[in-house]
């Protein structure tokens, strides 16, 4: 039996202008997806996919695939298998994580075909799915990275060091989760503003170099102000957390998934706001330095 694992992600900046070569900053997730790989008896491939809770929400043999879902799955797996089709082999995938979170069920299992398979996890990725790919990258580094989209389909990343502070910031889960295809298509819809992009890009760097939480506060207030004037859409944590005292930031396609906090909620917010899981950055995020 062969195990792999595949870490999910958050995108800490950049959101929508990564997209244009905008510099982003992406940390893996302590929770993300596993694959177990065995022999079986039968002459096929038999896939199925768990979640967090251990239920299956696929599971279907390789040429009977029927939803949308399993297409896709079996797409993908063709692709990587090339000429050298697996047979008397059972697949398995398990998340660490509700799928409703959005931390990249689809693209920690195109990190997981590939290193299974050896195959080319790039060309599985623009192939399949839409996006910069930074969620593709952050589960291959399994590190926080810097990641720029330098020319279509052609990306670049270095491995970085967050803040260590970080650890006292907090994320709020919103209870839904974005389309994120429909999100990157909607964006490249229209013309966008290169200097706002450059200026979020800029923004990605000093991200990096923040000593505290005020800085960290002012710094989210001034990204959410140029991706809102990107994106022509007013800032999501105004909206949900009118009363809140501190600062917040959106993770990801706005409208869903994390929010970025540079304080604890306080409970009565939460409430008001029908929300109720919040989670300290270093529950979900891992540190590898001091």
């Amino acid at each position: 039996m062969k195990h792999f694992f595949a870490p999910g992600k958050l995108l800490l900046s950049a959101e929508y202008s990564v997209l244009e070569g905008a510099k982003a900053i992406a940390v893996p997730t302590i929770k993300g997806q596993h694959l177990r790989v065995e022999a079986q008896d039968q002459k096929a491939l038999q896939y199925r996919a768990l979640d967090e809770k251990g239920e299956p929400w696929l599971d279907f043999q390789l040429g009977k695939a029927q939803s949308p879902e399993e297409k896709l799955v079996e797409a993908i797996l063709l692709d990587a298998c090339g000429s050298q089709l697996p047979e008397y082999c059972k697949i398995e995938s398990r998340l660490d994580f509700p799928r409703a979170w959005g931390l990249g069920s689809s693209s920690t299992f195109i990190s997981l075909m590939a290193q299974w398979l050896e195959a080319d996890v790039w060309k599985l990725f623009f192939k399949h799915l839409k996006g910069s790919g930074y969620d593709v990258a952050v589960a291959e580094a399994a590190h926080a990275i810097q990641y720029q989209l330098v020319e279509s389909q052609k990306p670049t990343w270095e491995e970085v060091q967050i803040p260590d502070f970080f650890k006292n910031t907090y994320l709020l889960y919103l209870g839904k989760k974005q389309n994120s295809a429909r999100e990157v298509d909607r964006y490249l819809q229209e013309k966008r503003s290169s200097d706002l992009v450059q200026k979020i890009s800029d923004l990605s760097e000093e991200l990096l170099k923040l000593s505290d939480i005020p800085s960290l506060a002012n710094w989210m207030e001034v990204h959410e102000a140029y991706t809102s004037e990107l994106i022509g859409r007013k800032p999501m944590p105004l909206q949900i957390l009118p009363n809140f005292k501190g600062q917040a930031k959106s993770l990801g396609a706005w409208g869903g998934d994390f929010l970025w906090l540079s304080q604890a909620p306080e409970t009565e917010e939460l409430k008001a706001a029908g929300l109720n899981e919040v989670f300290s950055f270093s529950e979900l995020v891992p540190f590898t330095h001091s």
